[in-house]
């Protein structure tokens, strides 16, 4: 584990976060720098403007180094591509001289065979990350390491993005000056800022409710499971309510914000909030109610999709729960409506650092760049592969130590 300082960068729909910590081993995490600079060059995961973005990751990087008084050369950053997404393969090496102790050699090995699937000319690998080993035919084996075999099997979840995605991504912190140390699939990235330990474990659910996507990870037997990015996200609530109730983007969002509800049965049916529509000179009175019908319209869609990917891991108890992250969670109600339509326990997520910026980063919008920086603070660097020598193409960590917990 290193205990150097780190840079990562979290490309979001409404805004591009650096954040620099260190770690303080078992006290945690220490943020010792953040910035946050609003950003209209992504929308729904996908870089649409990548001058405008390379512009707010520089801004933003500039201040985390000023701040901390270091320059960083390269990053880590979270991918959350719909585009991205991950696959199961297999992976077997035999062990010699047969029946010896299996070795960390051994489990990298094996890892990287799992690797070694087609994939199309238009895709690449992001990250390897083990579920299972199975030793000598027996399954459910999560630390192999010291025990006697004679082969040694692996099933991992290999995540794949499209080539032209990852490129603009790369041109985008090339133009900030700064080069790519790693990429993260971002619901990974999320789960790792807020997940406990006995969380995956026992099996549990992390949604980012960001500005222009959802992500959702759900882990099993400490892994994960499935993973996917859904292209809607808490933005279109704001959009929907300046359509509906014919305000500017600016005023359906400040209503969002402050009066918000994703449930409107939970809304008095005398409550009124003021409206400035488009070409009035003054606010309009109205029900609250009407305002929360529609924000429950679409944070239901929002939750009816989760519950579509999360039906697709197969899976349909998560004793961990099932934990929200992301500015969307923040809006009231919102925990009570998943919680209807998943049919499981929910809580909001926030991430615990130490440092001066801990009031800033210890909010659920800040999920994802925490768990960058665990990431990259608890990723070994020999399970780097196959050549730690090139680019971030050839550094595709395997994440076993930082998940089967060393």
């Amino acid at each position: 584990m290193t205990t150097d300082l780190v840079f990562v960068l979290d490309l979001g729909s409404t805004k591009v976060a650096c954040l620099a910590a260190r770690s303080e081993g078992a006290r945690g995490l220490l943020v010792e720098g953040v910035a946050a600079e609003p950003c209209a060059g992504l929308r729904r995961g996908l870089i649409v403007d990548e001058e405008e973005t390379a512009r707010a990751a520089k801004v933003a990087i500039a201040e985390v180094e000023r701040v901390t008084g270091e320059t960083v050369d390269s990053i880590v950053l979270a991918v959350g591509s719909p585009s991205v997404s991950g696959t199961e393969a297999q992976g077997l090496v035999p062990i010699y001289p047969n029946g010896r102790a299996i070795t960390r050699e051994d489990v990298l090995q094996v890892i990287n065979h799992s690797r070694q699937i087609r994939a199309g000319g238009e895709t690449q690998q992001l990250q390897a990350i083990p579920r299972e080993f199975r030793v000598d035919g027996q399954r459910g084996i999560q630390k192999p390491i010291g025990m006697n075999a004679s082969r040694l099997e692996v099933s991992t979840y290999v995540v794949t993005g499209e080539t032209k995605i990852l490129n603009a991504i790369e041109r985008v912190v090339q133009r900030a000056g700064k080069k790519i140390e790693s990429m993260v699939f971002q619901p990974l990235a999320s789960a790792f800022g807020v997940v406990r330990p006995e969380e995956l474990e026992l099996g549990c659910v992390v949604i980012d409710l960001g500005g222009g996507t959802t992500s959702v990870a759900v882990f099993s037997n400490g892994s994960i499971v499935h993973g996917s990015v859904i292209p809607v996200g808490s933005a279109m609530v704001s959009s929907d309510v300046s359509k509906l109730l014919k305000t500017s983007l600016e005023e359906g969002e400040r209503l969002k914000l402050e009066f918000g509800s994703s449930l409107a049965g939970e809304v008095g049916p005398n409550e009124g909030v003021d409206v400035m529509q488009l070409g009035q000179t003054h606010t309009r009175p109205m029900q609250r109610r009407v305002l929360c019908e529609i924000i429950e319209s679409r944070m239901r869609e929002i939750a009816n999709l989760v519950k579509a990917e999360v039906a697709k891991s197969g899976l349909v108890d998560f004793p961990g729960g099932v934990i929200l992250v992301g500015g969307g969670s923040k809006m009231a109600n919102t925990t009570n409506l998943f919680q209807e339509v998943l049919g499981a326990k929910v809580r909001t997520g926030a991430p615990k650092v130490g440092g001066p910026s801990r009031s800033t980063v210890g909010a659920p919008e800040f999920a994802a760049a925490v768990g960058l920086a665990a990431y990259a603070l608890d990723s070994d660097d020999d399970e780097l592969s196959p050549n730690v020598a090139g680019d971030w193409k050839d550094r595709i960590r395997t994440l076993w130590s930082l998940l089967s917990g060393k």
